[in-house]
């Protein structure tokens, strides 16, 4: 029997090409974080770390979803929980020690549309997991009784 991740392929494949998406993403912000070099605050610190585990586990996510591994769900959804908290922490930073959060219009329909598609990622790769089914007989339980 083959390894699976998930019930259906298409939903494997639309997984696969957003890890792919997020890691290639994620590197060309790194690799310009770095050209940068502007380590100013602790704020520059923190994005600079939050970057490279998102970076870190989106590639050990993808290589799970490539070898097919059970555990590369986890990984991807500890990804997008990662990018999630990230958001969350820069919009809190925003609101209250910036003071800068609303002075666009745009502000107040991208953060529930960027956490809308986020969670619904999140409720897609859970839902739609292969199970293995526990009730399956063995090839050697068959014809025996059990009570």
């Amino acid at each position: 029997m083959k390894k699976r991740v998930f019930k259906y392929k298409f939903v494997y494949w639309i997984i696969l090409s957003l890890n792919i998406i997020l890691f290639i993403s994620f590197s060309i912000g790194l690799i310009n974080r770095i050209e940068t070099d502007n380590f100013d605050n602790s704020i520059d610190v923190f994005s600079f770390v939050a970057i490279i585990m998102i970076c870190i586990l989106s590639f050990s996510s993808l290589i799970m979803f490539i070898i097919k591994n059970k555990n590369s769900i986890i990984t991807f959804s500890a990804v997008l929980f990662l990018i999630l908290l990230i958001i969350s922490f820069f919009l809190f930073y925003s609101i209250f020690i910036v003071k800068d959060f609303g002075e666009n219009s745009t502000d107040f329909y991208t953060v529930p549309l960027v956490y809308g598609i986020i969670l619904g990622i999140l409720f897609i790769t859970n839902y739609f997991k292969f199970r293995k089914n526990i009730n399956e007989l063995e090839i050697d339980e068959i014809g025996i009784k059990n009570d």
